[in-house]
């Protein structure tokens, strides 16, 4: 194998296992501020309202959630922005890599090719040695 195809493989292993499988994972309400930051976040408050944010912000007393808007026709993208209390959230989930299904998906598919690598080095072997020149008889 030459160093350029190493290169690609090593490219497309590290490209397939940073974008791991991942989940929606409730955080519980002692943890909400224990980041300032989180990504893909569901909140349902004591209203039963559900927002969907890409984002969000946290404070000592609320959260700042941030959700582009590309419904939009034109070049600039628009951001809503939406702030809720502490005390008004019910339920915070927000996406994490679910490592899990991580392992099962990446896992199977090295099982795969190192199956279908062992299966062509055996078909390999059991491959007749070609013998040099023509048939018998045809002098």
């Amino acid at each position: 194998m030459n160093v350029r195809r190493l290169v690609t493989w090593v490219m497309l292993v590290a490209y397939a296992g940073a974008n791991g499988c991942t989940a929606l994972r409730e955080v519980p309400r002692a943890e909400l501020a224990a980041k300032p930051e989180r990504k893909g976040v569901h909140v349902l408050t004591r209203d039963s309202l559900a927002y969907d944010f890409d984002y969000a912000t946290f404070g000592p007393d609320s959260l700042t959630g941030y959700r582009d808007r590309n419904d939009l026709e034109g070049v600039v993208t628009e951001t809503a922005v939406h702030r809720i209390a502490l005390d008004d959230v019910e339920q915070l989930r927000a996406r994490r890599i679910d490592w899990y299904r991580t392992g099962l998906v990446y896992g199977g598919a090295l099982v795969a090719v190192v199956a279908a690598g062992l299966t062509l080095t055996v078909l390999k072997k059991d491959d007749p040695v070609p013998v040099s020149g023509g048939p018998r008889g045809t002098d």
